[in-house]
């Protein structure tokens, strides 16, 4: 149960001043966010509250997927909260719940006595139109306009993936809202709605309290509605829950045949359920588990409609940038001369140069880059701190591409396709024990050659105008308008993704998110040490927040940064730098065993060794993500593994790049992974380059982007 009393009451806004929203409780729950806050109210002149729950690392999503809740006659939006259960399973299936408080708090009309059962909240949800209820009795636009306006613009839920469910008068109201407006959701539950109001007696004295006749009630009637509109495939079937043994079956208040007989002439799909319970909470916690998975199945398939529609709505955009030409496919089979960085010696500025850029052999796909982002790898060889480095070359792997031509043998993709260059390959041959085995990403099949700056079959694909070679770049090389790729380095990706924002899924956010998912497999309620809080430390922190750690500790020596670690879900920050003595013994005493997960995402090796050092005695596993200068090495002492810590590392978060690439790109289309929050620069043109590097050296810049 939820302690709202224990939580202070904040006076500060949810969001820019001049807004009339107001927090009054904010509360960590089943791994998300609850938040409690009062409005104002344009339809019904009143002061309003709700509540909204958020999953863990759903904040950062582009549009977020919801279920509205309508509460019955007597209950608040806190019953719903600390007693339904309902947060842990939307948590589990990625859906926040929008809470309305709908109690009964009078009409505001002098000298008129309220009953408990009318009221400017309770009730079947339906604009009064008699005298006195009509002042401010505006329960139907209020749900179905006023509050999702606020929470689409407050907490970025989606104003097209809603679902609505609810209980009782309640339940009635999410019947009879989504009746009136089907292709407005996306499915619609109820428990033990009143399903026939203008037979009961309860719905005969609202409706001609609200509109003066009985009769006018027929228009608000979730039996009469869908016996004369239905039946709604759009909303797909319809699923209410009915207590056996609920008080109110007997006295003819809620008439769940009528519902039945009503779908039955119309057809319209009706799962209505006689299970065993009563009208209480205790039956909503009961079953309130599958209706949340019911609204979650049906909003992922409406999802993926809107997603397929977009994409067919746009077949001639390149990426998603309309100003970039179609690719031109009788350049297939011919050299192209092409504007490319090139990197000429370590540490000097890349030269802007007219390049020309081979056909694609057999086994080879060549692609015109769209958009380029900037990865601390990259900077790592033009500083001449990689072993494998070689100059002259193309440097660049963190693209977004889409595929001119293609060589022999190449079945995989096609010319148009859109894909993500990987620099970790993947094969999917038979004699592949690295392909075929779960446990590793690692497939060999053109390390030989890649790591020699080469194409698999030993040559190279580019040269300058003066026919000097030139070296590719962890077999990606996109610093270039247009690459040759080995075909088993290509992920395909949905082409209603934005390539200039999935550009970054081919190395750093990947790798975090991977880290954490994939090699640590971070658990909630976990602890977890944050060492660098660049690109790379925020997807651990977002991964983490996501997989529902209880405490993320980010550690950086730029206190700047935890601006941005707070925003992806860090709760403590460190700066190495205001402390006394060795950081693992300050991460230790705050954890009094040190912390079950810790990332470093820094390529020092000392601070590798802290991290490790500041694990939990007993189980805890360091992961090691940053790439270290050549020559150096780690060390610590043996005890510290002994005692049953595991030091562990990790390329590409041990994504499989051509099966998994593409599942996170679904996964950002579903408004699951928040991806446009890391890129804080944007440039235009392979001749920005260097601009864009010279943003990567600045404090402030997480992923700057070319766009080519």
């Amino acid at each position: 149960m939820l302690i709202w009393h224990l939580l202070p009451t904040l006076a500060s806004a949810l969001v820019a001043p001049g807004s009339r929203i107001e927090i009054l409780k904010r509360i960590s729950v089943a791994g998300g966010t609850l938040t409690r806050f009062s409005h104002s109210s344009e339809e019904t002149k009143t002061p309003m509250v709700a509540s909204v729950f958020i999953p863990p690392g759903l904040e950062y999503a582009n549009e977020i997927p919801a279920l509205y809740w309508l509460s019955g006659l007597t209950c608040t939006d806190e019953n719903f909260c600390q007693k339904s259960g309902a947060f842990a399973h939307a948590a589990r299936h990625r859906i926040a719940v929008i809470v309305p408080d709908t109690s009964p708090r009078g009409a505001g009309v002098e000298g008129e006595d309220q009953d408990y059962d009318l009221g400017t909240g309770a009730g079947f949800y339906v604009d009064a139109t008699a005298a006195p209820w009509s002042a401010n009795y505006r329960m139907h636009s209020y749900i179905t306009k006023e509050l999702p306006a606020l929470v689409e613009r407050e907490f970025k839920i989606s104003p097209k993936l809603r679902a609505i469910f609810g209980h009782s008068m309640g339940g009635h109201g999410a019947l009879t809202i989504a009746f009136k407006d089907p292709e407005g959701w996306a499915s619609v539950s109820a428990f033990a709605p009143i399903c026939n109001p203008t037979e009961c007696d309860w719905g005969k004295k609202a409706f001609g309290a609200y509109f003066g006749a009985v009769s006018d009630g027929a228009a608000h009637d979730a039996s009469e509605l869908l016996r004369k509109h239905g039946p709604f495939p759009s909303l797909g079937t319809v699923l209410v829950d009915q207590g056996t043994d609920d008080e109110f079956l007997g006295k003819g208040q809620l008439r769940p045949e009528a519902l039945e007989e009503a779908a039955a002439s119309v057809s319209q799909p009706l799962m209505l359920r006689r299970r065993e319970g009563d009208h209480s909470y205790y039956t909503i916690s009961t079953y309130i588990g599958e209706h949340v998975a019911f609204h979650a199945d049906a909003l992922k398939v409406k999802a993926k409609a809107m997603r397929a529609a977009a994409a067919a709505a746009a077949p001639k955009r390149v990426g998603a940038s309309p100003l970039l030409p179609v690719v031109q496919p009788e350049t297939a089979g011919k050299a192209i001369t092409c504007k490319a960085a090139v990197a000429l010696a370590p540490k000097q500025p890349l030269s802007i140069e007219t390049i020309i850029v081979d056909p694609p052999k057999a086994g080879e796909v060549r692609v015109r880059v769209i958009a380029n982002a900037l990865c601390h790898t990259d900077v790592y060889t033009w500083e001449g701190s990689d072993p494998e480095g070689l100059f002259p070359c193309i440097l660049g792997h963190e693209a977004g591409a889409i595929v001119e031509s293609v060589g022999e043998g190449v079945s995989s993709v096609k010319p148009g396709d859109h894909v993500v260059p990987c620099y970790t390959p993947q094969c999917n041959e038979p004699d592949c024990i690295f392909c075929r085995s779960p446990k590793t990403n690692l497939c060999p099949r053109i390390r030989g050659t890649q790591g020699k700056g080469l194409m698999p079959d030993g040559t190279t694909r580019f040269k300058r105008a003066d026919g000097t070679p030139l070296y590719h770049f962890m077999g990606c090389s996109t610093f270039s308008e247009y690459t040759v790729l080995a075909a088993i380095s290509c992920a395909k990706v949905h082409t209603a993704a934005p390539l200039e924002k999935m550009c970054l899924l081919g190395c750093g956010v990947s790798t975090g998110w991977g880290a954490v998912w994939n090699t640590c497999k971070v658990e909630n309620g976990a602890s977890v040490a944050v060492f660098g809080c660049g690109a790379v430390g925020l997807s651990v922190i977002q991964a983490a927040k996501l997989s529902g750690a209880s405490r993320i500790i980010a550690i950086d020596l730029n206190p700047q940064k935890f601006t941005a670690a707070r925003a992806f879900g860090a709760t403590d920050f460190v700066n190495p730098k205001d402390i006394e003595g060795p950081i693992q013994q300050h991460i230790i005493k705050m954890t009094q065993w040190g912390v079950d997960y810790s990332f470093d995402c820094t390529g020092n090796t000392e601070v590798m060794r802290a991290a490790l050092e500041c694990a939990h005695r007993g189980w805890g596993t360091s992961c090691v993500i940053g790439v270290a200068a050549s020559g150096k090495e780690i060390s610590t002492r043996p005890f510290q593994l002994v005692t049953g810590r595991k030091w562990v590392g990790t390329a590409f978060g041990g994504w499989k790049s051509r099966s998994d690439v593409p599942k996170l790109v679904e996964r950002y289309l579903d408004g699951e992974l928040e991806v446009d929050a890391y890129i804080t620069h944007t440039f235009k043109g392979v001749g920005a380059t260097n601009d864009a590097f010279e943003a990567l050296h600045g404090g402030d810049c997480l992923r700057a982007v070319v766009v080519y």
